[in-house]
């Protein structure tokens, strides 16, 4: 039994085509703001001009961001997750506590009052799938 993270599924390239999206709104809002405008509107007032590019750099960095996060295989969040107390390996006391079985899909422990059938299927309590200790 050993304690492992779940593991890290990527997204699908549609998912990530659709992120980026987001960033590619970005730049289209950054050339419109500081390029010199030939239609005779003129170009927007100096304070619009930099409150859009601070929204513009927030669509880039989550639409470039994440899909690139994804790509490289990098967890978005890693200590804030609420699940990380299911990976800690000291009791309430602190002291040293078995690591027993763990769902495959969350990583939760197996509760002490957690039943499992006669062939082994158990019902996580946490993320509520259905996963067979014999594996």
């Amino acid at each position: 039994m050993n304690a492992m993270k779940p593991p890290f599924r990527r997204l699908p390239w549609f998912m990530m085509l659709f992120l980026s999206i987001f960033g590619f709104i970005g730049v289209a809002v950054l050339i419109f703001l500081w390029s010199p405008s030939s239609d005779g509107f003129g170009a927007p007032p100096l304070f619009f001009r930099i409150f859009g590019s601070l929204i513009a750099v927030a669509f880039m960095a989550m639409g470039f961001g994440l899909p690139l996060t994804v790509l490289l295989g990098r967890s978005v969040v890693e200590s804030s997750n609420p699940i990380d107390s299911a990976f800690d390996k000291t009791g309430p006391a602190g002291s040293p506590r078995e690591v027993g079985y763990r769902c495959p899909h969350c990583g939760a422990a197996l509760g002490k009052e957690q039943e499992v059938s006669p062939k082994g299927d158990v019902k996580c309590s946490y993320c509520h799938k259905w996963w067979t200790i014999h594996q």
